[in-house]
């Protein structure tokens, strides 16, 4: 309880990744990626995945060549990312209330109540088709996603522009960010960062599992 006060009363606005933060998609997304993948003969574990998060899909193929240990086409990373797309929105097709990060809209209603400010800052395409699809979108006045065309993260792009759109300075703005790109972001953006589903930084404010801590 003493940490949610002090998240309230020290800032004007509250910025969430998307994946991972606010749903465990990020669950779907490694499916969805090796599932192209497999097209090549190849995979990454869950522990190559990890960092990749967030980074866009380029930097994603261009790891996984890496592994492969071989150059891959244009036309190869098209076809890798046409079968990700096109799975990921049939493990989509499920998807629910029940893939919500733990305590997260219990928290979206308290700092909603509050009159705080409230942001999404994805780099997913698809965040605002779920966010709808799940019944969050009330909570949020502000959704800055992939479909803007801004760079990915570590590149602060993203929550400069939530946080722009909201009205506040970088420096009023905390953000919640479960990856190590999204965290690099939000450092690089000048704004304080909760790390979220046990993700390890001596620079957060707060290292959480869930929004049940809070």
């Amino acid at each position: 309880m003493r940490a949610i006060i002090m998240i309230i009363n020290n800032y004007k606005a509250f910025i969430f990744d998307f994946d991972g933060v606010v749903m465990d998609t990020e669950s779907l997304h490694f499916k969805a990626w090796n599932k192209g993948f497999a097209l090549l003969g190849g995979s990454l574990s869950e522990e190559e995945y990890l960092p990749l998060k967030s980074t866009g899909r380029k930097h994603i193929v261009n790891t996984f060549a890496e592994k492969l240990g071989r150059k891959i086409s244009e036309a190869e990373a098209l076809e890798i990312c046409r079968v990700k797309d096109e799975y990921f929105k049939e493990l989509c097709k499920s998807i629910d209330k029940s893939l919500l990060i733990k305590g997260v809209e219990d928290f979206l209603i308290r700092l909603k109540n509050k009159g705080v400010k409230i942001a999404v800052a994805s780099s997913a395409s698809t965040t605002t088709e779920l966010l709808n699809k799940v019944g969050l979108t009330q909570y949020f006045s502000v959704v800055a996603d992939g479909n803007l065309g801004l760079p990915k993260k570590p590149d602060p792009a993203v929550f400069l522009k939530a946080a722009s759109l909201l009205g506040v300075e970088a420096k009023d703005a905390l953000v919640f960010e479960d990856s190590l790109a999204g965290l690099a972001a939000a450092e690089n953006a000048g704004m304080d960062f909760v790390a979220v589903s046990g993700i390890k930084s001596e620079k957060a404010i707060l290292e959480i599992k869930d929004f049940t801590q809070i």
